[in-house]
């Protein structure tokens, strides 16, 4: 049997810092789009993988354009 894929991790680029963001480093972006960017991180603790997609601010699904 194969097991699930892990989860994947998402995070919202803001202007204040980001509590935990700490504990990764960026290995490379896998992506992009029109919100945002893809990154693949790596834990620092425990060399776990990650894909964080960091959202552009304003941006919102349906919104008119300014």
């Amino acid at each position: 049997r194969r097991s699930a894929p892990a989860p994947m991790t998402t995070a919202t680029a803001t202007a204040a810092p980001l509590t935990g963001m700490d504990k990764y480093e960026e290995v490379r972006d896998i992506g992009s789009g029109n919100f945002g960017v893809a990154r693949l991180m790596r834990h620092r603790e425990n060399d776990g993988l990650v894909a964080v997609k960091l959202i552009e601010r304003g941006h919102r699904v349906g919104a008119p354009p300014l």
